[in-house]
């Protein structure tokens, strides 16, 4: 289920509302409604938001998929986490060579 059109198609039939009701809805006639769940006319973002206002159903729903991927890369993800892990305990590293070794507590074995 791809296309915008047969979205709402199936969600109207869910619905149990006709094409007269949601042409009425939208003030356009139903020859019209028809050609938008056929996907023969291009929908607005206003458009689309209506319907789904008379749908009760979010918008978003209704939408395309973007023609680019809106996945999370992880990889690249956790790549940038471990060079930052590692310029921290890098940076650990160089902090702790510098305090003085007085500062340092030593632990002495109890006799």
């Amino acid at each position: 289920m791809s296309n915008v059109g047969e979205k709402i198609r199936i969600r109207r039939l869910t619905k149990s509302y006709s094409q007269e009701y949601m042409a009425f809805m939208l003030d356009i006639s139903q020859a019209a409604y028809s050609n938008l769940e056929r996907d023969e006319t291009e929908m607005t973002i206003k458009r689309i938001y209506e319907i789904a206002e008379i749908l009760e159903m979010s918008p978003f729903e209704l939408m395309p998929k973007p023609k680019f991927g809106t996945s999370f890369n992880h990889i690249s993800f956790w790549r940038t986490i471990n060079k930052f892990k590692a310029m921290w305990v890098s940076d650990i590293r160089l902090r702790k060579a510098r305090v003085p070794e007085l500062m340092v507590p030593t632990v002495t074995p109890e006799s």
